[in-house]
């Protein structure tokens, strides 16, 4: 059976419709009327496309006959505009030859069940010696659900996003959103110095017995706090009773990232983008309007504007990169 996700909850749609003014429709196959796939038909400054979720990591349909897929899929094909799909664990989806696959991604997951010391007996050398030089540093972990600490989040999450990647943050609409509705299921875990400085966080979210790492940040500083954030991470989530600890999908052009998660990490898999669109389509103005976007965002990311100015840049504009 198809395990049901973050992405699947009423919580998670409910942020996103709201955020970014979209609905996130449901379709049940006649042929397997207990399944379910979501999409959203999204017509905007970039044209008219199907997003299988969108702003999600993954969202598997919910249906596991060939039958069943065939008419979610031509369902999706149906309005006649560019689809895209990202699968998790469909097989069916992922095989589609009607699907062109793009851009495979990498996604981890670390096992709970076994409570924290199989995870820390399995770390290597070089990040126990990070977690070691962290405490010695005197940073302190802290884990919280107040808002203040999203909010704090929030900034740090602008901040390396402008700088380091020069791409806008998702509005802090989004994380208010997520906050009311998944209450102390959200948790912000704080690396602090020894005055209480916030240097690096990390936000979580717990839905069906899984402990997503769903957003990450930190500030320039030499403490290198990851590894140590993530065995704290791994703490809470065995405390919650949570089996699985899901890090996330990585492009496979991130190979420093794929080492980091490589190093907790129990589970591996391979994740693969399905796109489709009409034969002859044609939208003239969609490369221009990419083009477009990028511009006003090299712009709103340049190291001279305010992090308050980008942080509303990315208000405005973050909808369109669903």
């Amino acid at each position: 059976m198809i395990p049901e996700t973050l992405f699947h909850s009423d919580a998670w749609r409910q942020a996103v419709e709201q955020t970014f003014d979209l609905k996130i429709l449901e379709y049940a196959p006649v042929s397997e009327p207990e399944g379910r796939g979501f999409y959203a038909t999204i017509s905007d400054i970039r044209g008219d496309r199907v997003i299988g979720t969108p702003f999600s990591d993954f969202c598997d349909p919910m249906i596991e006959t060939e039958a069943g897929w065939a008419e979610f899929a031509d369902h999706l094909r149906s309005f006649e505009r560019p689809v895209t799909v990202r699968p998790f664990r469909n097989r069916l989806a992922a095989t589609d030859e009607s699907f062109e696959q793009r851009r495979e991604l990498l996604w981890h997951g670390i096992d709970l069940s076994g409570g924290v010391e199989p995870i820390w007996d399995g770390l290597k050398s070089k990040n126990r010696t990070a977690i070691r030089r962290a405490g010695k540093a005197g940073i302190s972990f802290r884990i919280s659900s107040a808002m203040e600490d999203v909010e704090t989040f929030h900034a740090m999450h602008v901040d390396l996003r402008k700088s380091k990647y020069r791409m806008l943050a998702q509005p802090l609409g989004f994380f208010e959103a997520l906050h009311d509705r998944f209450g102390d299921d959200m948790a912000v875990i704080m690396a602090e110095e020894a005055d209480g400085t916030a240097v690096a966080s990390m936000v979580y979210l717990a839905y069906n017995g899984v402990w997503y790492y769903k957003f990450g940040a930190s500030y320039p500083r030499n403490y290198r706090p990851n590894a140590a954030m993530i065995v704290e991470a791994c703490r809470e989530g065995v405390d919650r009773g949570l089996t699985m600890l899901d890090m996330g999908r990585s492009d496979l052009d991130q190979p420093g990232l794929i080492d980091f998660k490589q190093q907790f990490a129990t589970e591996e898999l391979a994740l693969t983008t399905l796109h489709w669109q009409p034969e002859d389509f044609n939208d003239p103005t969609g490369p221009e309007v990419n083009r477009t976007l990028g511009a006003i965002t090299d712009l709103l990311t340049d190291p001279v504007v305010p992090n308050d100015i980008t942080a509303r840049g990315g208000q405005l504009l973050y909808r369109f990169f669903g």
